[in-house]
């Protein structure tokens, strides 16, 4: 996440297997996080016996004295599938002097499966690590069209056919004593792209706007559009390549 606070991602859930990242609140390089969307966790988790490995740039600037293009910083990060409904990562997030990397961990359970009618609930912690404040949520995901994607499934004579899903997000982020409200959604426009829309509250947090390509079931590369709450023009952009596997 970030925190300021934070930045940051994801498994296979409705939608194909990607990667979020949870985004520093400070002005601080973005550092990863649980999987999600571009800037908040979510619901989803790495399948039990896969690993998302992970690669984003750092640092996110597109102007200024040292943008993203003169130094990228890029933050490698793999989230692990246990388990009893758990995930658990490791981030080598850049540290100062430059060309240094630290680690950050994280956790997420899932406690409640979604169905007709009831979202799934996740809680977790982040920036779990030397020189950062660590972060909880809570956060909650909800398919807007879990009737038809059911309906649909259980169809056999069109299961050639497949009905994409719509989810929103909701859930609250506490850094600190700093408490921040988060929101998100993603819907699958086809099998292979997807948008993302998400959001923390905080002056330094971000609104994002993100496309996922997902190449096949173990490949996958979203870009990112960030806007800080206290700008009003784009002020970041985010690259995050991701590569599942067994184990």
């Amino acid at each position: 996440m970030r925190i300021a606070l934070v930045r940051r991602r994801r498994a296979r859930g409705p939608l194909h297997a990607v990667v979020g990242v949870i985004v520093l609140l400070t002005s601080a390089p973005a550092s990863a996080g649980p999987t999600g969307l571009a800037v908040i966790p979510t619901t989803d988790l790495v399948r039990f016996h896969q690993v998302n490995a992970v690669l984003q740039n750092g640092n996110t600037t597109i102007d200024g004295r040292h943008p993203f293009f003169h130094d990228v910083e890029p933050v490698p990060q793999l989230e692990v599938g246990l388990p009893w409904d758990l995930e658990a990562g490791v981030d080598g997030a850049p540290a100062h002097p430059p060309g240094e990397c630290r680690p950050f961990f994280n956790l997420k359970w899932t406690m409640v499966a979604e169905d007709y009618r009831v979202p799934a609930v996740a809680v977790g912690a982040t920036q779990l690590g030397p020189g950062v404040t660590p972060a909880g949520f809570v956060v909650a995901s909800k398919t807007l069209n879990y009737d038809e994607v059911a309906y649909q499934k259980f169809r056999a004579h069109h299961r050639n056919l497949r009905l994409h899903g719509m989810r929103a997000h909701a859930g609250f982020l506490q850094v600190g004593a700093l408490p921040h409200a988060m929101l998100g959604c993603d819907v699958e426009l086809s099998e292979h792209f997807v948008l993302w829309a998400d959001w923390i509250s905080g002056a330094k947090n971000a609104l994002s706007l993100a496309g996922v390509v997902v190449f096949d079931h173990q490949n996958s590369l979203f870009v990112a559009l960030l806007r800080e709450n206290d700008e009003n023009r784009v002020s970041g952009i985010l690259f995050n390549f991701t590569h599942t596997f067994d184990w």
